[in-house]
């Protein structure tokens, strides 16, 4: 299988992210039930925590619920484009962008040991070097606090992969997280008795140009045309659209889940992996009938 294409450097990045800030909304659907996924793992860890960053956090659809889990916490996030003047749009009106902060997080702007606990949901995938994330986590998180996150991992989206290789030698996968490597990169910047697992989702789509629109919404452009030299011909859309399956497309979604600690295990925390591992049948589930 040849290698994916790593992601662009955060300017990149930024850049598509902020394109896609009006539409963001209208396709994080799949964002959105891995988002509920993961915080409801955050009863495991058994913390209070009184400073939350949560890490590429978009037009900040998590941060309600994070605020409702922890009522006595300062909630805070942190993304890589955010507006900087009030846009038109419904998104706006709901999200609470006052407590976004614009950052790189290979680089973030804040002291060591600022953060109780820092979640983080499919913002890896868009790191060119994810060693640094963790890093980074690792240095913003004070003693005993925790890192959960979500992840993609290499086999996600290979369905529509496949089908371009049939077009065309361009790239149309990022460089995703292998989980074993994800547990190296964690140790080696500090964290404790990293858990990670793994996950394989279905996700259906009503079509390949839907999988390719919400792609763009959600900012993942270099994966929806692929690591071009210029524009997506009409003619190579039809072709692509021809080669796929009549009808719906479902594609492969293979979801990392990992949690990490700062400093040493205390014998309180709720560390055993089979105690950690959640089944993600009614996501599945709920992911198929989403498209309907």
């Amino acid at each position: 299988m040849p290698a994916p294409m790593q992601p662009a450097q955060f300017d990149v990045i930024r850049r598509h992210f902020g394109d896609a800030n009006g539409a963001f909304n209208d396709h994080n659907a799949v964002f959105q039930q891995l988002s509920e996924r993961m915080l409801a793992r955050l009863d495991l860890l058994a913390i209070e925590p009184v400073r939350i960053l949560d890490l590429g956090c978009r037009d900040g659809y998590q941060l309600d619920a994070l605020q409702a889990r922890f009522p006595k916490a300062q909630v805070l996030g942190t993304d890589p484009a955010v507006p900087l003047k009030q846009p038109t749009g419904r998104w706006w009106q709901r999200r609470p962008i006052g407590r976004i902060v614009p950052a790189d997080p290979h680089r973030l702007p804040f002291a060591d040991g600022s953060f109780d606990l820092l979640v983080s949901n499919m913002l890896l995938p868009w790191c060119h070097d994810p060693a640094e994330v963790f890093a980074e986590a690792a240095r913003v998180l004070a003693e005993n606090g925790a890192f959960m996150f979500t992840s993609a991992g290499p086999d996600t989206l290979q369905e529509y992969a496949d089908l371009w290789r049939q077009i065309d030698s361009s790239l149309h996968v990022f460089g995703l997280v292998d989980m074993h490597q994800a547990g190296d990169e964690m140790l080696a910047a500090g964290f404790s008795a990293p858990v990670l697992d793994r996950e394989t989702i279905l996700v259906d789509y009503p079509s390949i140009n839907a999988l390719q629109h919400e792609l763009r919404g959600v900012g993942a452009s270099n994966v929806a045309s692929g690591r071009r030299t210029g524009l997506m011909s009409n003619t190579v859309r039809k072709n692509l659209s021809n080669m796929a399956p009549e009808g719906r497309f479902s594609v492969t979604l293979e979801l990392v889940h990992g949690h990490g600690w700062k400093g040493a295990l205390a014998s309180n925390r709720k560390n055993n992996a089979d105690e950690f591992s959640v089944s993600l049948d009614s996501l599945r589930q709920s992911l198929r009938g989403s498209e309907k």
